[in-house]
């Protein structure tokens, strides 16, 4: 079985069928909207966890953007009242323009969030979405050391298109297992994704992305690519992996710091601004 790939779907799916119609007329925009919200990842947190999301206006992401502020509501209220307020980050440089933000979300359960959007014109318009928040990551979080995993390297296969579906891997990412980086003292970079079988335009360029950064950064750190799947023919199986990390979806990237504990995790699209900014405090 194929891995579901993206939580997009679920939550445009969600926003007709959760609470979010207990949001208050005043506060949230109940007619249509000229931008529209899709989140590129899951697993969200009690905390500060990070939203990426793209902002699509039709069918084509919206390139006239200024700036997003975005209002957290947390629905388990009888009538929901506007808590967390603040600006989201664009990131530019990654093959689907991408915005991030860190809401403040003290409670499981559902969170509505509205985006108030400035376009380049100066003009406004308003998107509303909601998200799931469990009590904890089903997945390693940040603080956390995650599992040593003993994944597949050149060495045990050498044979790198079965280590990858990437149609032009970068052989480094491939020659360590997440056992060895993390007993290495030196930061690393670990990203799962599946170049070739992404089911969504936003997630194969991760491995571009972690590819570019290690160009930059190889000698001072280490990088592995997990592929999603072990085996691609005659189907697809899911990597040891992916289970034993928890994920329930990809892409995931992860940044440990020199004694294995995961300094920041990325669900979704990575840029390699955003990944190099995580990485250097980290870099010797």
């Amino acid at each position: 079985m194929k891995l579901v790939v993206g939580m997009a779907l679920l939550l445009l799916l969600l926003m007709g069928c959760s609470p979010s119609a207990a949001l208050t007329p005043t506060d949230v925009p109940t007619g249509p909207s000229a931008i529209q919200v899709s989140i590129v990842t899951d697993d969200f947190a009690v905390g500060r966890p990070r939203l990426p999301f793209i902002l699509y206006s039709g069918p084509q992401h919206a390139a006239d953007v200024q700036r997003v502020t975005l209002t957290a509501f947390d629905l388990s209220q009888e009538t929901p009242m506007p808590g967390w307020m603040g600006e989201a980050t664009s990131y530019s440089d990654y093959v689907v323009p991408y915005w991030v933000a860190y809401p403040d979300l003290p409670r499981s359960g559902f969170w509505g969030l509205r985006a108030d959007v400035i376009l380049t014109d100066g003009s406004t318009t308003q998107a509303q979405f909601t998200i799931e928040v469990a009590e904890e990551s089903q997945a390693p979080d940040v603080g956390d050391r995650p599992p040593a995993s003993q994944n597949r390297t050149l060495e045990t296969e050498p044979e790198i298109k079965k280590l990858t579906s990437d149609w032009k891997p970068e052989p480094a990412l491939y020659e360590m297992t997440i056992a060895e980086a993390m007993q290495s003292r030196r930061p690393t970079v670990i990203t799962f994704a599946t170049p070739a079988f992404c089911q969504t335009q936003f997630c194969a360029p991760v491995v571009d992305s972690v590819k570019e950064v290690y160009r930059t950064h190889g000698d001072a750190a280490n990088f592995i690519h997990i592929e999603v799947y072990k085996e691609f023919n005659p189907e697809l199986v899911l990597a040891d992996e992916m289970d034993e990390w928890g994920f329930a979806s990809e892409p995931w990237t992860y940044v440990l710091d020199s004694t294995g504990r995961v300094t920041e995790r990325f669900g979704g699209p990575i840029s390699p601004r955003e990944l190099t900014a995580a990485l250097e405090p980290f870099l010797p």
